[in-house]
């Protein structure tokens, strides 16, 4: 239970992080498009690791379930908030970006992607010899 209230606490996060960014008056300059193609590559590296990090967390969880189940549970725990934090970056990336210049158009690719990867790496039931903990 406690897993999802971080779950949905990330994904109210995001809202804020929209809320803030329509509100704030940000400075009329332009962003370099260095400045956008290295977001965009950190952006990409966020992701890759947070894919990575989690299949090699889930499977570190399922191998210690039957031997340590505690152990798999913080395994477990740990994927998932890894996967929502390096979702979360995007977010970050976005409004750094805008604080830098960049238009919303820019802004709203990252924060699109963000949401939909904390949406798709929700929290999973842990499974490992027809035992679950959630």
């Amino acid at each position: 239970m406690e897993i999802k209230v971080v779950h949905t606490a990330f994904i109210v996060s995001w809202f804020c992080f929209l809320f803030f960014v329509y509100k704030v008056s940000f400075p009329h300059r332009t962003a370099s498009a260095f400045a956008v193609v290295a977001f965009c590559l950190a952006a990409a590296y966020a992701i890759v690791i947070g894919f990575v990090m989690r299949k090699k967390l889930f499977k570190q969880s399922s191998e210690a379930l039957s031997a340590n189940p505690l152990k798999a549970l913080h395994l477990w725990k740990a994927g998932n908030f890894i996967g929502w934090c390096c979702a979360m970056n995007l977010t970050l990336f976005g409004v750094v970006l805008k604080f830098l210049g960049s238009g919303w158009f820019v802004l709203g690719v990252f924060f699109v992607v963000s949401l939909a990867f904390l949406l798709i790496w929700r929290p999973r039931p842990l499974l490992g010899n027809s035992t679950r903990i959630t």
